[in-house]
């Protein structure tokens, strides 16, 4: 099951994902300080929504990554800060006169978890190069396909509170992979929906309505 739902998942979330069902949470927040909010609130919905083997797992700016760390720490337990190393083209921090070459995704778990990966997991991994095509900000498929492979099972649900145009749905997906994606943007999701070929499961329109987000 895809299940793509157009509004803001603080809002709604809650009526939607029940508690602790949820095996992955797999998802690129804003890197800007003023979404430093974001991961806080990130910790305290994997908190209530994911399974006690579950995973937390956010993309983060190398700039303000120590902030975010430490509003995902505030409720969860630090598992590993997996390195994406940038092809071609990089960022470049100018205040700070530094070229990064790399971005982060943030590990956690439930505090006191024992949980593990499915496999052995790559602690830095090659990247593409992002995938522009869809999004401004889009993450490019083989890094997620990866993790998503080395952190769920076919079957899982996996879900993506900043869904953008759809690429962690599209690799969920070709995973066998259950997914929820939310997305705030209207524009950007019905990009999201056509590109998982309209895969939108049995969220529809009436309950959209029914949760006011139409």
């Amino acid at each position: 099951m895809i299940e793509l739902i157009y509004g803001d998942a603080r809002a709604i979330s809650e009526n939607i994902i029940k508690p602790q069902s949820v095996d992955l949470i797999f998802t690129d927040p804003p890197y800007l300080k003023k979404y430093l909010w974001v991961y806080k609130w990130l910790a305290q919905e994997a908190v209530r929504v994911l399974k006690p083997n579950g995973f937390l797992i956010a993309y983060s700016g190398a700039y303000w990554k120590n902030e975010a760390m430490k509003r995902l720490e505030s409720k969860l337990e630090y598992f590993y800060d997996f390195i994406l190393i940038h092809k071609g083209n990089t960022t470049i921090l100018w205040p700070r006169k530094v070229i990064t070459g790399y971005k982060s995704l943030l590990c956690y778990r439930i505090k006191g978890s024992t949980a593990v990966p499915r496999t052995n997991v790559l602690g830095k991994y090659n990247g593409t190069g992002g995938d522009k095509r869809f999004h401004m900000w889009g993450q490019e498929a083989n890094t997620a396909r990866y993790y998503i492979d080395c952190f769920s099972q076919e079957g899982d649900t996996v879900i993506d509170y900043f869904l953008g145009a759809g690429t962690f749905a599209e690799v969920s997906k070709s995973l066998n992979r259950n997914f929820v994606g939310f997305e705030i943007d209207k524009n950007t999701f019905e990009i999201a929906r056509a590109r998982v070929d309209g895969a939108l499961g049995p969220f529809e329109k009436g309950r959209q309505q029914e949760l006011g987000i139409l």
